[in-house]
């Protein structure tokens, strides 16, 4: 029975490869006991050091990003529907057959179809005087309660805690740090003055003034929101601005906001008049995101740029001192690729080991950043105290290092992006290849005869 060539082939070029990656790895490690070189490590540490980086700071970034837009999706209607393409404050009789239409042509794609009135007010409070907006929402009734109900998709109900009703009548909702900054609570009174009735050339407008009594504290996590807008019941706004059986938008509440586009098209098929939706009333803001998210990724990224540069460094010096063995394998009959193959993946481990260990550690210290913060702060203020308590005798203030009255959250928010994640892998194991590939082209192209006459490079 012959022998058959192609498979000696293949078992040849198998033994090459395993003789090659061994020689990758001796090289990597160097004369250390441990796992890399101290060339190979430092190399290692700029990697994982700035992957993990990274993933944190984009972690954070993306938490308070989502924290952000989730308050303004939470409280803002998606898509309003009004008829007056300036001010919107145009009347919409006859709403609620609106409404019955959209709902039915619209209902896989949207969660509510309400009528709505939103206005500028001035606010009194005995001498004080501030301007707010004042949101009437179609809150359900309860007759035989005599309330209506607040609906699940209405911001947190912080005082009394979690309810989820308020009474009929001349009732408001306000934000918590409007009634913290004015020292008001529930049951207390105030007075809003606003337009009555609709603007008129000749007379201009009425005021009216109608005093509230404070039902419930809300928190929507969004500091202008839960200062300057004052919750009304539908009907009682309408009473108010002397409005009967109209509004002055319809609002919609998409199931899913990805699709706001879309929904959009489906929506100009039934409603001929002005349409906004959520991102182009805050068309600014969103954009502001996203740039912010832009640069941070720009700038932290730079950091993995650097640590590539010491991987060429470090694969660099390794053939510096090698190149005496660079010769003798060329001379045992070693091919270019194969000496290229060799100091590759000598790179290539430094980086994509790097990678993938920085992108396991980031997520693992994004994911418990709060407690080890508490920790820090814990620590802090431990010495801080006992400095002030055994040797200065001065008065210590607890360190926040998120202070939540500045950052306004209850807690660090964190949202990992997955698909960034991914991206960020692709990306480094790319650029540690790139990062190999130039010194070890140059050693896959270094002569015996050159290297014996100690030629440099």
């Amino acid at each position: 029975m012959g022998v058959n060539p192609l498979m000696v082939k293949k078992s040849l070029n198998f033994e090459r490869l395993k003789l090659a990656l061994g020689i990758s790895y001796r090289y990597s490690r160097g004369k250390s006991k441990y796992f890399l070189s101290m060339n190979a490590f430092l190399a290692f540490v700029g990697v994982f050091v700035g992957t993990s980086l990274l993933v944190v700071v984009m972690s954070i970034f993306g938490g308070f990003q989502a924290q952000l837009k989730k308050s303004i999706f939470q409280f803002d209607p998606h898509v309003m529907l009004t008829v007056d393409r300036i001010t919107g404050g145009e009347k919409i009789a006859g709403w609620q057959k609106w409404k019955e239409r959209l709902a039915a042509d619209l209902k896989d794609d949207v969660e509510s179809v309400e009528g709505n009135i939103q206005s500028p007010a001035i606010f009194r409070r005995r001498k004080f005087l501030d301007h707010v907006f004042v949101r009437g929402m179609d809150f359900q009734p309860n007759d035989k309660a005599r309330t209506f109900e607040i609906p699940v998709s209405f911001p947190e109900i912080v005082e009394p805690a979690n309810k989820r009703e308020i009474p009929q009548g001349d009732y408001a909702i306000i934000g918590k740090e409007m009634a913290a900054n004015l020292n008001l609570g529930v049951g207390d009174t105030i007075e809003l003055i606003v337009p009555r009735g609709q603007f008129n050339l000749q007379t201009g407008v009425t005021p009216s003034i109608r005093t509230f009594k404070i039902a419930a504290l809300f928190k929507t996590g969004h500091y202008n929101y839960d200062t300057k807008v004052v919750v009304l019941s539908l009907a009682t706004a309408q009473n108010l601005y002397a409005l009967p059986d109209a509004v002055q938008q319809l609002v919609i509440r998409l199931k899913d906001t990805d699709a706001l586009s879309k929904t959009r098209r489906k929506i100009a098929r039934a409603w001929p008049y002005t349409i906004r939706t959520i991102e182009d009333e805050q068309r600014n803001f969103f954009a502001a995101l996203r740039l912010e998210k832009t640069i941070m990724i720009v700038i932290v990224f730079l950091f993995i740029i650097a640590a590539m540069v010491g991987i060429i460094i470090a694969t660099f010096n390794i053939v510096r001192a090698h190149r005496r063995d660079i010769g003798i394998m060329k001379s045992l009959g070693f091919s270019r690729r194969q000496i290229l193959m060799i100091f590759a993946v000598t790179g290539m481990a430094m980086g994509i080991i790097g990678s993938v260990a920085g992108i396991f550690a980031g997520v693992g210290l994004a994911n418990n950043l709060e407690s080890i913060l508490h920790g820090v702060e814990a620590v802090i203020n431990f010495f801080g105290h006992f400095w002030c308590a055994k040797v200065s005798s001065c008065m210590w203030l607890d360190v926040r290092l998120i202070p939540r009255d500045v950052y306004y959250f209850d807690h660090l928010p964190i949202d990992i992006d997955w698909k960034l994640l991914r991206v960020l892998g692709y990306v480094s194991v790319i650029l540690s290849i790139l990062a190999s590939i130039v010194p070890a082209r140059k050693a896959a192209k270094l002569e015996p005869i050159d290297i014996i006459r100690k030629a440099e490079f």
